[in-house]
């Protein structure tokens, strides 16, 4: 089901971004018993925008009248599966594109379950795995996501 801001929008500066209200996704954080942070990244179905394999968070576009974490649920729920129960907002990094038009919001959370989300997966994501700092550095990331990832990371150690 299509959602409000599901669509293509065209920036001032001729860019065309998906989500008409700007998008938003999950980064979720699991320290286990051995005390090593694990974040969860879905690999991309090749034929969806930007796809090609790569790595990166699951989200989408912002429907009207839903905040940035609404969405990131949503898409997250819809792409993934549930997120685990007493899931904690850790903070939200906002790169914005054309300032009060579009932007994507990544909203980093901690998570005390580390589920494996093979049989909910959709068409958007042909997997879902958790993985270690040390581990994200040897994926081929989507580009965006992996600019991103430095300041992702302080938000995530900031609240340890």
């Amino acid at each position: 089901m299509a959602g409000s801001g599901d669509g293509w929008i065209t920036l001032a500066s001729g860019r065309v971004m998906w989500g008409r209200y700007g998008a938003a996704g999950m980064l979720l954080c699991h320290r286990g018993d051995d005390a090593i942070d694990r974040f969860l990244l879905a690999r991309r179905a090749h034929w969806v925008h930007g796809g090609n394999g790569l790595w990166s968070v699951p989200g989408g576009a912002i429907d009207a009248e839903e905040s940035p974490v609404e969405a990131a649920l949503r898409e997250f729920d819809e792409e993934i599966g549930a997120i685990p129960p007493g899931w904690r907002l850790a903070g939200i990094h906002e790169v914005v594109i054309e300032p009060g038009v579009w932007s994507y919001h990544t909203c980093c959370a901690f998570v005390d379950e580390r589920p494996h989300y093979d049989a909910t997966l959709s068409l958007e994501s042909d997997e879902a795995q958790w993985w270690t700092i040390d581990e994200l550095t040897d994926l081929p990331l989507f580009g965006p996501f992996e600019e991103a990832l430095p300041d992702l990371l302080r938000i995530l150690t900031a609240e340890r």
